[in-house]
């Protein structure tokens, strides 16, 4: 059994969990009732770096999660943190901490296979 936290609106808010640079880092990522878009995502993290990986505790980290999709037609294939940046309208990338490398690859990670569990 995996939680599910539902809105009266039809959003489902889904806990995640995983591993950072120095320690575990979870979260909680809501979506549409769509089962596909990202409504929102909170992250917090027990140790990441100040103003390197803790980055992701913020509200202009966390707000690149918005409108992005976890599927590709069928296919889960979650969010990645691009190193470099996301490219132009890519709907399963953000921008990668810059300085964050393992934080990000955390947090890509985490999504992924928290998410599949629920598909």
């Amino acid at each position: 059994m995996y939680p599910v936290f539902e809105a009266q609106d039809g959003r489902v808010v889904l806990p995640i969990t995983g591993t950072g640079l120095w320690g575990p880092i979870w979260g909680y990522i809501a979506l549409e009732s769509d089962m596909n878009t990202v409504a929102g995502i909170v992250l917090d993290h027990s140790g990441e770096t100040p103003g390197l990986g803790a980055e992701i505790t913020t509200a202009k980290h966390q707000a690149m999660y918005v409108g992005k999709t976890i599927f590709e037609g069928e296919e889960f294939v979650g969010i990645t943190l691009k190193k470099g940046g996301a490219a132009e309208g890519a709907m399963h990338e953000v921008d990668a901490i810059t300085g964050g490398t393992k934080t990000s690859d955390g947090v890509s990670a985490m999504i992924k296979d928290c998410l599949v569990s629920y598909k």
